[in-house]
């Protein structure tokens, strides 16, 4: 059940309008901890995410005692709460489950789902490279291209991964736009699933290609991969996945400002992005219809009808009939 927080004063309803559901949500800030051990190819994890999120990452380098997400949750919900930071990536190593990274998500100052990646040991050499090796020279800012490959991704009931894919788009996502910019598409992130099995616990891999653009000889560049950065190979573990109830009020969408949301009937919006309607009228009585007067409907002069020789006969007889009786007048009189 989710708590309800009731304003006291108007500076803390201010702070409870701004943590509603948006139209836009801003990107979300990742808050990265180190646990009592932490080897050096687990900070070589932690410090790969902090570069690719930043600036929209804090990264703590002080080592925190008090932090065991799946036995006490305190700790680590005030932190994040603290730093405004809906995502947490905790880094930690002990003789159980060493070198385990626990990604976990946050609403509503609560924690809303939680999984393990267990950091698998690379197959070549055991030593570890240097950390200017594996530094990723990415601008700042700059948003991956993501690819997914894999069946367990695509896979409705495989819940590890439906987790993991929705907390990687979070993390590095960055802000919404209506354009990008082709320059600023420079690296891809992929992950990569292998196929389940019953025996053993699924595998994840991360990789990072960078995008180099060569001449073709056509009007599009050739576009290759370049793999850089570590390479990170995870094992999933356990898992703490969110309500139906909770997960459906999360993923609640602010409201459009402005625009009706029911649906509106006879209105379509064409191909070119123009608003058609149809309007229904019922019959139309025309009898009183006032139109209009031109004068061009008038009767010119020097133009003869039917209707102007009847109307010159009637005046004749007319004129006739007044010339006779003038005429009895004046032989009366003159007699």
């Amino acid at each position: 059940m989710l708590r309800e927080v009731k304003a006291k004063n108007p500076r803390t309803a201010r702070i409870l309008k701004a943590r509603e559901p948006q139209l836009i949500e801003p990107p979300k800030k990742t808050l990265i901890l180190h646990g009592t051990k932490c080897p050096q190819a687990l900070d070589t994890v932690l410090k790969t995410f902090h570069s690719l999120t930043k600036p929209h990452s804090v990264l703590f380098h002080k080592k925190n005692e008090n932090i065991h997400p799946f036995e006490n949750l305190e700790s680590m919900e005030f932190l994040a709460n603290k730093n405004e930071c809906p995502l947490v990536v905790f880094g930690s190593s002990n003789k159980k489950r060493p070198n385990c990274v626990t990604l976990a998500r946050i609403f509503n100052s609560q924690l809303l789902d939680m999984c393990e990646l267990l950091l698998l040991p690379s197959k070549g050499d055991n030593d570890i490279p240097p950390i200017n090796e594996l530094t990723m020279h990415v601008g700042l800012g700059l948003r991956p291209m993501m690819l997914f490959a894999g069946t367990p991704f695509e896979d409705p009931t495989s819940s590890s991964h439906a987790m993991l894919k929705t907390f990687f788009l979070d993390m590095f996502k960055g802000e919404e736009t209506s354009a990008i910019d082709v320059e600023g598409l420079q690296y891809v992130l992929m992950v990569g699933a292998e196929e389940p099995r019953d025996d053993l616990a699924p595998v994840v891999h991360l990789r990072w290609y960078k995008v180099i653009t060569k001449r073709s000889g056509h009007k599009l560049p050739r576009v290759e991969l370049q793999e850089i950065g570590p390479k990170f190979d995870f094992k999933i573990g356990r898992m703490r996945a969110a309500s139906a109830d909770v997960m459906k009020t999360a993923m609640k969408q602010g409201k459009r400002p402005n625009v009706d949301m029911k649906t509106k009937k006879n209105i379509i919006v064409d191909t070119i992005g123009d608003k058609v309607g149809r309007v229904h009228l019922g019959k139309q009585d025309l009898s009183g219809l006032q139109t209009r007067k031109m004068k061009g409907l008038k009767r010119r002069a020097g133009v003869e009808s039917d209707d102007d020789e009847e109307g010159e006969d009637e005046d004749m007889m007319s004129v006739d009939e007044i010339s006779d009786d003038e005429e009895s007048h004046k032989r009366a009189r003159t007699q």
